[in-house]
């Protein structure tokens, strides 16, 4: 889905989310206030999946963290799930119902850029961690992510976000109007 546009991805979410219809975004409806850390204090790939596990763990929701760490781990072997502008979206390569209680989001910001195998070996130092239940929630989240990594600003906006509230409520935001278009 790295290559689709933003036309392509709306259809994925909509393909998505009619075969399971919400009432909001899977990214809303996923993240929470306590799953967003910035700073997030991690500076190995392995550091940042451990923190991000860390952070989705608040909720409660994940019952197996080292499941969770080696399937993330593992999914980042076969192939890095960094883009060239500095953001990545962990995630392990199948969803993880026997791990969580319910699918989550997490998303962190570390203080500087992290080596996380993007491209170009550009650096990353926003991180979405999603782990989800199913496929069909699976899909819609990474396809809801994709299109706010493509509005315009976001990517800087949400680099520039002092707190996690800040962070977050920068997110739902953006997510919203993705919502009401």
């Amino acid at each position: 889905m790295r290559e689709y546009s933003p036309e392509e991805l709306a259809g994925v979410e909509s393909a998505q989310r009619a075969l399971s219809p919400a009432t909001e975004s899977p990214v809303t409806t996923l993240l929470a206030p306590e799953t967003v850390c910035v700073p997030l204090d991690a500076r190995t790939k392995r550091s940042v999946l451990e923190s991000l596990i860390e952070v989705a763990g608040r909720t409660w929701q994940i019952w197996e963290p080292a499941v969770v760490l080696e399937a993330c781990i593992e999914r980042e072997n076969a192939m890095s799930t960094a883009f060239d502008f500095g953001i990545a979206i962990p995630h392990p390569r199948n969803p993880l119902p026997q791990a969580l209680g319910s699918s989550i989001i997490a998303f962190g910001r570390t203080l500087s850029g992290i080596p996380f195998g993007g491209a170009k070996r550009s650096l990353a130092d926003m991180f979405f961690l999603v782990l989800c239940r199913d496929s069909r929630t699976h899909l819609a989240v990474l396809a809801r992510l994709g299109r706010l990594l493509q509005v315009e600003g976001f990517v800087d906006d949400l680099r520039a976000a002092e707190t996690s509230l800040d962070a977050y409520d920068l997110i739902c935001a953006a997510d919203q109007k993705l919502e009401d278009e």
